[in-house]
């Protein structure tokens, strides 16, 4: 199984306004909101994938990252190393994620929003799924 690596280094997030909303942009999967340097950063995931069988990649940190449902629905697919299983997220209840994992939007792209926590410093994996 191919895989492929990715670094991300501190402060990989957009300078932001104190005492403003940060708003989503439209049809992006993934938007970083802020941060603070060396420590954490926090954006959205909107998944471009509306089923599970339109999802063609998995990816794993080396950092854990929480996950709050704020809008529509996401699903999340987990590979822990026994097998692909679906989490739907709830909202107002966050989910550390550690392992393999993607999401999709059951109903249709981008139909659904999660904010994500992860650190400013982290490697990614991404592998191809064996469907």
């Amino acid at each position: 199984m191919k895989t492929k690596k990715v670094k991300t280094e501190a402060g990989s997030f957009p300078k932001f306004a104190l005492h403003q909303g940060l708003p989503p942009k439209d049809r992006k999967r993934w938007q970083v909101l802020c941060g603070d340097r060396n420590h954490w950063r926090v954006g959205y995931y909107s998944p471009s994938d509306g089923s599970n069988a339109k999802v063609k990649q998995l990816e794993t940190h080396t950092c854990v990252e929480l996950f709050l449902l704020l809008s529509g629905k996401v699903t999340l697919i987990l590979d822990e190393g026994h097998g692909e299983y679906e989490l739907p997220l709830e909202p107002m209840k966050p989910v550390m994620v550690t392992g393999w994992h993607c999401g999709f939007c059951p109903d249709g792209p981008y139909t659904g929003v999660a904010m994500v926590v992860e650190r400013d410093r982290f490697s990614t994996a991404l592998r191809d799924r064996v469907l």
